[in-house]
């Protein structure tokens, strides 16, 4: 049989790759929350460059699994209590602002439809990881359906690494998708009171079913 010879990984995929790898160290909690990622120490582990490792954790702070300072090592993302009541306050002030601004403009709800039936079947599947990103999608969206840039970036910054922490802490504790399937019906409440019509209803049930998000979260797996 020809041997073949090695053909070497397309930088992008490599990165890719690591990135794959280093999120699976952090969210197994080898790597823990808080835990400096030093670049040097998980090249010559994974047997690569700097620079890949490098690039790969840019992915991962993207992904909002990481934070890195200016001129600092990244570290796996840690949110304190006060740090995720503060997340919750301002999520449900522009999450709010969008479904005002959906229930304003009357915009169809056929894609947050499709984004509640995917939570749904991924808390049918009791798949962690699926249920997690689900409801990130559909929060997403919800930021992207007014078509205002600026309310998007600044509700991704929020929503991406609470996800992210959601999931690194969901993981830890071992759960199940009882509390996501608890949460189904503020879910459907929400599109509802969007397709109602009433811009002011709408912002305010946001702002209070965010308040029962965060009861959840600083009850089951916050801590």
């Amino acid at each position: 049989m020809e041997v073949q010879p090695d053909v070497p990984v397309p930088r992008g995929l490599l990165k890719q790759n690591i990135a794959e790898r280093l999120r699976e160290e952090i969210l197994s909690g080898r790597i823990a929350p808080g835990a400096k990622i030093v670049e040097g120490r998980w090249a010559r582990q994974y047997g690569t460059a700097q620079v890949s490792i490098r690039e790969a954790l840019n992915i991962l702070a993207a992904q909002g699994f990481v934070t890195k300072g200016h001129g600092r090592s990244a570290r796996v993302l840690k949110l304190t209590d006060p740090d995720i009541i503060h997340i919750y306050q301002v999520r449900g002030s522009l999450e709010g602002l969008a479904a005002r601004l959906v229930a304003e403009h009357k915009l169809p709800l056929e894609d947050m439809e499709s984004a509640l039936d995917g939570i749904r079947d991924a808390v049918e599947s009791d798949d962690l990881r699926k249920v997690v990103g689900s409801v990130q999608h559909f929060h997403v969206l919800l930021l992207e359906k007014p078509g205002n840039p600026v309310l998007l970036e600044h509700g991704r910054r929020l929503v991406v690494p609470l996800f992210a922490f959601t999931l690194m802490r969901a993981l830890a504790k071992n759960l199940d998708s009882s509390s996501w399937a608890k949460q189904l019906p503020l879910h459907r409440l929400i599109i509802d009171v969007i397709r109602m019509g009433n811009p002011v209803v709408a912002e305010q049930t946001l702002i209070h079913v965010m308040n029962s998000f965060l009861e959840t979260a600083l009850t089951v797996w916050a801590h």
